[in-house]
């Protein structure tokens, strides 16, 4: 729908009388309605605050770009930072195990460098990233594995219990892998599985059998700042590292070590000389760290992970209790300028919450003083690699969320709940705002302010204008039961939905549009005609050939640009056509079919070729799904008619009668 805040007439523009209130004072607590002319509008100034991206990396929010390519990240710049986020956090960096078949091979490194082999990308692929995100303020953090190296099996241990390295180590690593049962602290693995106090917690990695690094070997120290400063030379600007409390610190009463100040205390430096800004890095620290230990062993080089503060608040949006909400406590022993939040990670999200639902909490982690938000981009079910599989990112209540957090940057806060309605006012001399948010998702309510000043402020999310008078205002809530006042003058921004973003059709394609708050929208195909559209738009595509979509999304001085390609596929007839199946993967696996129909028992076969870079299946009818898997080269699987648990990665399940697949994300 058009923007509602502006109407035309003759050669004038008017704004409708707003829908601006105040809380009555009278007995019955009824709100009297007050309007707030244009008069009154046209002469606020508002506090002349212009969005943008904050200079520190510590300042702002994160989007973990899980799973994501570089790529993709890279195809996806703009709007990431139209949605406010300052950082973008990829998965590891370093070569994975397998090949990178399954999303938990990233965390079975192979190598203490870049990978040259990864469904990510490569090198060149990270530093073009880094270099492009550099141009829009965006800085990159990448993930890091450096508690331990890949394994070659769970069930394959040492003589001494300990998990045997995977001799593909050897490849990227062979001075560490030649020293892997080494004596004493020669050896760059533990050796000490019967370790105590804190070496039960740094000596052995309880989360699976995964050899556990001797990080105050001074090898394995030397390779991991190499690491880091590879990374720092492509243009990464910070780090996540995996499993952190699972590596020692100067301060541990057992095993204690030196690794945090000779690798990253060393690559802070090193980033200090290149760039002279400062390292950004943060820690997971899941629940407590364990061994009679403090965090402020690990604050005093990183931030670190407050996984527990989202319990709170989740189920206090659920029991609709604001003043709960507000009275959250972070469960890290530490200031909050140290701390990461999130609503859910990688290791624990569950697809089970609607976008509404999501975006609301998002915004009250957002609304924090001094903590970091961390949003985690959604995989799909199977956590694949190298696929978006949505775009929730995008959602305006998320990119004005991360907006408020970046204007009130060292601004105080104020919480507190009025029965439903959770309030965060953040304040300075020069700065006013606050985020309302009702659990109870009521159109309109009623609010008594603390800290706010008297005056007109502004819905970042609406562009409605409303006046505090007496710290009371009454205020009508956008759909999401939520409202981000602040004094800055701004009109809305422009949104955008898209139900296709690219990929592959056969002979015709509908893709539907909805933009609102708009002030023009307009798509282009190919180099063809510029075509304005209202609102809604459904646009047929039917000519069989690849074709470039362009859309332009305004209102007023904001402005949204997306390009989508399109690939027309040509299918050879007679058989299921499985496209962008890449051809390395016969030769580092074994690729079946596991192909059923319903009722009845799934069946392994190979019953398939491969020509021109398509796979071909003839089912002849007799099967009506199947799904294609990896297993380890050299594997034969003997029982056809039982699932196999060697299976490495698996696609989804496909239906016969979709004709084709898109196997990119193999």
């Amino acid at each position: 729908m058009k923007n509602k805040l502006k109407f035309k007439l003759g050669c004038l523009t008017f704004l409708p009388i707003l829908c601006l209130f105040i809380a009555s004072c009278s007995g019955n607590n009824n709100p009297t309605t007050y309007t707030v002319n244009q008069e009154l509008v046209d002469k606020d100034e508002g506090d002349k605050y212009i969005d943008k991206l904050p200079d520190d990396t510590k300042d702002g929010t994160i989007i973990q770009a899980f799973n994501w390519t570089y790529n993709q990240i890279l195809d996806n710049l703009d709007a990431i930072a139209n949605a406010g986020f300052k950082t973008i956090q990829t998965s590891p960096v370093q070569q994975p195990k397998s090949g990178g078949a399954s999303w938990w091979a990233f965390y079975q490194p192979l190598s203490f460098s870049i990978a040259d082999n990864s469904p990510l990308g490569t090198k060149n692929d990270l530093k073009k990233l880094c270099d492009e995100a550099e141009k829009k303020n965006i800085s990159i953090i990448v993930d890091i594995v450096f508690n331990h190296l890949a394994n070659i099996s769970d069930d394959e241990l040492e003589a001494d219990g300990t998990p045997k390295v995977s001799p593909d180590v050897e490849k990227y690593e062979p001075e560490i892998y030649a020293l892997r049962n080494a004596n004493g602290s020669d050896a760059t693995f533990h050796h000490n599985p019967n370790a105590t106090g804190s070496g039960a917690i740094t000596q052995v990695y309880s989360y699976g059998a995964l050899p556990d690094l001797n990080t105050s070997n001074k090898l394995v120290q030397r390779r991991s700042l190499d690491l880091l400063k590879e990374c720092i030379d492509v243009g990464v600007d910070g780090f996540r590292f995996d499993a952190a409390k699972h590596i020692e610190t100067p301060n541990d009463p057992e095993y204690s070590s030196d690794f945090w100040p000779c690798v990253l205390g060393e690559a802070k430096k090193y980033y200090k000389e290149k760039t002279g800004k400062d390292l950004y890095a943060y820690g997971e620290i899941l629940n407590d760290v364990e061994g009679n230990r403090d965090i402020s062993y690990y604050t005093e080089y990183m931030d670190v992970t407050d996984n527990g503060y989202i319990a709170p608040v989740r189920s206090n949006i659920t029991s609709r209790n604001a003043s709960n909400i507000a009275a959250a406590k972070y469960t890290k022993n530490a200031a909050a300028s140290k701390l990461v939040t999130w609503i859910d990670s990688h290791d624990t999200y569950t697809d089970g919450y609607p976008l509404s639902y999501e975006a609301r909490v998002y915004s009250i982690l957002a609304s924090r003083q001094s903590s970091r938000p961390m949003y985690l981009a959604h995989p799909d079910e199977a956590k694949s690699v190298g696929i978006v599989n949505n775009y929730n990112f995008e959602s305006e209540l998320i990119a004005v969320s991360n907006r408020f957090h970046n204007k009130f940057i060292n601004c105080s806060e104020n919480q507190f709940g009025i029965e439903s309605i959770y309030i965060n006012e953040r304040y300075s001399d020069s700065l006013n705002g606050a985020l309302i948010c009702d659990t109870n998702h009521q159109e309109e309510v009623d609010v008594t302010f603390d800290k706010l000043p008297d005056g007109i402020y502004y819905d970042q999310l609406t562009g409605n204008a409303y006046i505090i008078e007496n710290k009371k205002a009454h205020l009508k809530l956008d759909e999401s039961g939520v409202a981000v006042l602040t004094r800055t003058k701004n009109e809305a921004h422009p949104r955008f939905e898209i139900d296709k973003r690219g990929g592959n059709f056969l002979g015709s394609i509908s893709i539907n549009v909805n933009a609102s708050y708009i002030t023009s929208a307009t798509y282009q195909i190919n180099d063809g005609e510029i075509i304005k559209f209202d609102g809604n738009k459904k646009i047929d595509y039917n000519q069989n050939q690849d074709f470039t979509i362009k859309f332009e999304i305004k209102n007023n001085s904001y402005t949204i640009k997306r390009e989508y390609k399109f690939n027309s596929v040509k299918l050879v007839d007679g058989y299921f056509n499985v496209l962008n199946l890449n051809p390395e993967l016969f030769e580092k696996y074994e690729v079946y079919i596991w192909s059923w129909s319903s009722g009845q028992a799934g069946t392994w076969s190979k019953d398939y070729k491969y020509e021109n870079g398509v796979m071909l299946i003839d089912f002849k009818g007799q099967k009506t799904q199947f799904l294609i898997a990896l297993l380890p080269k050299g594997y034969e699987i003997t029982a056809t008619n039982k699932w196999d648990d060697k299976v490495i990665k698996q696609t989804k399940d496909i239906n016969v009668s979709d004709q084709f697949f898109d196997a990119s994300g193999l």
